[in-house]
């Protein structure tokens, strides 16, 4: 396109392109180096969310990591349009068409800003982070009904679950379909046996400690029974137990040995939760990865943030 060209540029045109895609009404009215910054940021900061959740920061930090950026996003939207439409405006009849100026690449540029939160987000749920709703009690008082967690599909940290970890899995044939959140509570190699509510894994009984009610008078709604801290593994959480067992819910005896390349999982809700010792081990195949973060609890805002027992 010869440099010596002219034409108008069109405020409108230059304001509905930036909605579409940050910086290509720049680009549209000869600003290219200012355009190219803005398009970018679009596509990086989305990006810096998830490369800086990798690091597992902690609550505080996790939330301006998402803020910042989520704010420089809207402003980036909302400056963007203005800004290309008084460019445009101030540009006139006789503006010099560029060798860039082309309809094509406008909307080649618009094309692949409006696929990329697209693609990205299949990306992240698909391999790093996939967000799940949970809709049982089975895992009180650590996760509530209606809570709402993010999962690390990532390798696990050495290769397989760890004791203690809280994983959600697929369930085997019999419960087609499903897809539960669990702790576990052995693996490969290790000997289960379970006498009514008593834990012994490889001949150590897992011990507990009663849990004084003021310290769960937040979640109190949703957690109805006894509250214990469990250590197991130099790992130590809570688990509930009911007034009174619920038929079909609790198991009299068990006796076990975790098959090779397998975990056996509990809910933290010892009398309401359906796992290992209604259905066995889980293969680790189907396990689809383990909570990193709450980004939206049920109960109160206290529980935001990185999961810690």
């Amino acid at each position: 396109m010869a440099s010596d060209q002219t034409s108008v540029r069109f405020p409108w045109f230059a304001l509905a392109l930036s909605f579409l895609s940050s910086g290509v009404g720049h680009i549209y009215c000869g600003r290219i180096v200012k355009g190219l910054f803005l398009y970018a940021a679009r596509f990086l900061l989305p990006l810096l969310c998830i490369i800086a959740a990798f690091a597992q920061p902690t609550n505080g930090v996790l939330l301006g990591l998402i803020l910042v950026p989520g704010a420089a996003t809207v402003i980036i939207y909302l400056y963007s349009p203005i800004d290309a439409y008084a460019i445009a405006k101030r540009a006139g009849p006789d503006y010099k068409l560029k060798e860039y100026n082309r309809a094509s690449l406008y909307w080649l540029l618009v094309a692949m800003q409006l696929a990329y939160p697209v693609a990205l987000t299949w990306v992240a749920r698909e391999y790093v982070y996939e967000p799940f709703l949970i809709p049982t009690r089975s895992m009180s008082p650590n996760f509530l009904a209606g809570d709402r967690i993010l999962v690390n599909k990532r390798p696990f940290r050495n290769g397989f679950p760890e004791r203690g970890d809280v994983v959600v899995f697929r369930t085997p044939a019999s419960e087609v379909g499903r897809t539960w959140i669990k702790r576990v509570i052995g693996v490969a190699g290790d000997r289960i046996v379970i006498k009514g509510r008593e834990i012994t894994v490889n001949g150590k009984k897992l011990e507990r400690e009663r849990v004084p009610t003021e310290s769960i008078a937040q979640i109190r709604k949703q957690v109805k029974g006894y509250v214990y801290h469990e250590s197991h593994a130099g790992r130590r959480y809570r688990v509930l137990f009911a007034d009174d067992s619920i038929d079909g819910s609790a198991v009299d005896e068990i006796n076990v040995t975790v098959p090779d390349r397998s975990v056996f999982v509990m809910g933290d809700n010892r009398d309401r939760s359906r796992d290992s010792q209604h259905i066995g081990p889980i293969h680790v195949g189907d396990v689809i990865g383990y909570v990193d973060y709450m980004y939206f609890p049920a109960e109160t805002w206290s529980r935001f943030g990185v999961y810690r027992d």
